[in-house]
């Protein structure tokens, strides 16, 4: 783990090197990543979460990669701290695993990695959630009205 040094005008954050182990593309600043446990299997990789990652309700997810990491690559994890642009999205149907529609992302939103297929972002959910027992890993600082995916402020927490 690296942590970031402590200085009074830029907030704390945690990182951890990780391998980009999804084989279709490189991981930009701003995925949400989980840990890869079907193909490295190795504590190291990470990969965008699919719809078979259901049976982790977000437990899985490792952090917001924090640069860009081509395939088989090494880079930056931030699990912790202040992002400025981490990836998020509405919920505008009720298609998604988490079975519930969801309305905009407000700030102090807590926020869970999306687990549709090859989704590498955050999703909003409400402290009333019934559909499943939802382990959030950031919040969001910002709002995010749109489905379409947008990087906003967040502060993440997947340790």
């Amino acid at each position: 783990m690296l942590f970031k040094r402590i200085s009074r005008s830029d907030p704390e954050k945690i990182f951890v090197v990780a391998k980009n182990s999804w084989s279709t593309k490189s991981l930009a600043n701003g995925d949400v990543v989980v840990w890869d446990w079907t193909t490295d299997v190795d504590g190291v990789g990470v990969t965008a979460a699919i719809a078979t990652e259901n049976v982790s309700n977000g437990v899985a997810v490792a952090g917001v990669a924090a640069e860009t990491i081509a395939h088989n690559a090494y880079g930056l994890i931030q699990c912790y701290g202040y992002h400025s642009a981490v990836k998020c999205h509405s919920m505008t149907s009720t298609g998604h695993v988490y079975h519930e529609s969801r309305a905009a992302i407000a700030a102090g939103t807590p926020l869970v990695g999306d687990v549709t297929a090859s989704a590498l972002w955050y999703v909003g959910v409400t402290p009333a959630e019934s559909a499943q027992v939802l382990f959030p890993t950031a919040f969001a600082l910002a709002a995010q009205a749109s489905y379409t995916t947008k990087a906003i402020a967040a502060f993440i927490k997947a340790l």
